[in-house]
């Protein structure tokens, strides 16, 4: 039997969500992930443009527009009540991109990297993972992958991770990467990536 029909059971589709530092190679288990799995994968960037193909301009978008009507509406507004007629530019962007990764899982099988997914699919069947690494580890990856000079290794890790666990924080009213979020955490610069991926395989098919 194949791995596909392995990890499919009797399930029609499954998704995965991910998340994780920036450095710990997060995105790339993702998508090793995604082809072990011959299902599509879909990061920051991916979700970012086809909420613009959606014609939806953020600053168009207002409180009580029939856009934002729905489950993914109706979580976010838990954590935030608007004082003001019209919704952030911000926040806005982030409804966007939430109905775009919802309307993603309800077309099949993905591996959904960021964006808040595992936040904004909770009422749903996913299997949600949260990558870390130690700094050594991240700082090393950097310089040796992405050619990031060592003396701004430091600088760009601090920032990048801060923009990712303040953009979780602001729209899901929780702490990114806190162990009560997610399915399964674990650390990349103890398992080389091949175990991590067959790991997040073999536990997203035996999810209860």
């Amino acid at each position: 039997m194949s791995l596909m029909n392995l990890f499919f059971g009797k399930r029609s589709k499954r998704i995965i969500t991910i998340d994780g530092e920036y450095g710990s190679g997060a995105t790339e288990i993702g998508k090793h992930i995604a082809e072990k799995l011959s299902i599509k994968f879909y990061d920051e960037k991916i979700i970012e443009l086809m909420s613009l193909e959606g014609k939806v301009k953020p600053e168009d978008v207002k409180k009580d527009d029939s856009f934002l009507q729905g489950t993914i509406y109706d979580l976010y507004r838990q954590n935030y009540s608007y004082s003001q007629e019209d919704i952030s530019i911000n926040d806005a962007a982030f409804l966007m991109d939430a109905r775009t990764i919802r309307d993603i899982a309800s077309k099949g099988s993905a591996v959904i990297f960021g964006k808040c997914a595992d936040f904004v699919l909770k009422d749903t069947d996913i299997f949600s993972v949260f990558i870390y690494a130690q700094e050594d580890f991240k700082k090393k990856r950097l310089y040796e992958s992405y050619n990031v000079k060592k003396e701004k290794v430091e600088l760009r890790l601090n920032r990048e991770n801060n923009r990712r666990a303040n953009h979780y924080s602001r729209n899901t009213g929780e702490i990114w990467g806190s162990p009560k979020l997610y399915d399964l955490l674990i650390d990349s610069s103890v398992f080389d990536f091949e175990t991590i991926e067959s790991l997040v395989i073999d536990l997203a098919n035996k999810k209860k």
